[in-house]
């Protein structure tokens, strides 16, 4: 039998959590969606950190032209394994806790067949897309604070302010033979989405392409920072050659779907739940930061919901 792994990483426990009611709601999910066959959700108080668990584990098993194959898939939050006495939005302390997730017990390297990062972000547009989801493959990382070395509590890296493109397979996902999100799925998707307090997109929609790029701001822990350095990761990125030529365009602007992107080689995929129009942080998710979030947190759980059943088929006949 074949056995492939998939991963979903939340960044923060209240965007698990909101993932978690998706993922364990039939009436959200496809039909058939099975039940996880290991469940530590939600976290009881007092849980060691230092040993993290997925939050849920799920078994499909499909068997395309006879052949057996079973797809593993595990939900992960970081904010899990975090030490709490560090801020929850530090990138250092995000960046040393990742690798527990990718590597097996009992195995020495990273093992992974397809990741998806999860989470919320803004969006480019003085339009509102808020309540949308954008699922894409691409990434780019920008640190602001990268002249400041002084600091032990920044990461940095030399693989900050370059594109870290789709690998062909994550590419294949959205190519017209596979079509992860065809026009049925994404209604299906569609019509479960619900509408945010705050500021909504005239309709709540499902973009998803291979060309969308999740842009990261990296080591920002005080949220006042986020005026000025989600502008300048923007900036950053419009710079680049390939979004220059058109080729990719940004999708999302958060803070962590880039450093997942960088513990593997695995193919790549993102969903980000779109909570604000980049540059009006406050007055779109301020007021009502709970209800917004997770308004938007549970419609990226929706589109994750239905991603994964075509994961799932598309890595089954794959075979590889």
């Amino acid at each position: 039998m074949a056995h492939k792994r998939v991963l979903i990483v939340a960044n923060k426990n209240w965007k698990a959590t909101a993932l978690m009611n998706v993922l364990l709601e039939p009436k959200a999910c496809p039909d058939k969606f099975p039940w996880p066959v290991k469940l530590a959700h939600p976290v009881p108080p007092g849980t060691d950190w230092n040993n993290p668990q997925p939050r849920a584990v799920f078994h499909f098993d499909e068997s395309p032209q006879g052949r057996d194959s079973e797809v593993r898939v595990e939900v992960w939050c970081i904010q899990d394994a975090m030490d709490p006495s560090v801020s929850s939005s530090s990138t250092k302390e995000k960046m040393r806790v990742l690798p527990k997730f990718f590597i097996r017990h009992g195995d020495k390297e990273v093992t992974a067949d397809l990741v998806v990062a999860f989470g919320t972000a803004g969006f480019p547009s003085e339009a509102s897309y808020n309540g949308c989801v954008v699922v894409g493959a691409s990434a780019f990382i920008h640190n602001p604070f990268e002249k400041n070395t002084d600091s032990d509590s920044y990461w940095h890296s030399d693989a900050t302010d370059r594109l870290l493109l789709p690998s062909p397979r994550a590419a294949d996902l959205f190519n017209t033979h596979t079509n992860i999100f065809n026009e049925t799925l994404k209604g299906q998707v569609e019509s479960r989405f619900t509408v945010p307090p705050m500021n909504p997109a005239s309709k709540q929609g499902l973009l998803a392409g291979s060309q969308y790029t999740a842009v990261g701001v990296v080591n920002i822990t005080n949220y006042d920072d986020y005026v000025w350095a989600d502008e300048a990761a923007h900036r950053r990125f419009e710079a680049t050659h390939e979004a220059s030529q058109g080729t990719v365009r940004i999708g999302s602007l958060e803070t962590t779907h880039g450093i997942v992107r960088l513990q593997s080689e695995a193919p790549f995929i993102f969903v980000s739940g779109i909570t604000d129009r980049i540059g009006h942080f406050n007055e779109d998710v301020g007021l009502r930061s709970y209800a917004q979030n997770f308004a938007c947190a549970h419609n990226a759980g929706v589109a994750t919901a239905w991603l994964i059943p075509q994961v799932v088929k598309f890595l089954s006949l794959e075979g590889a």
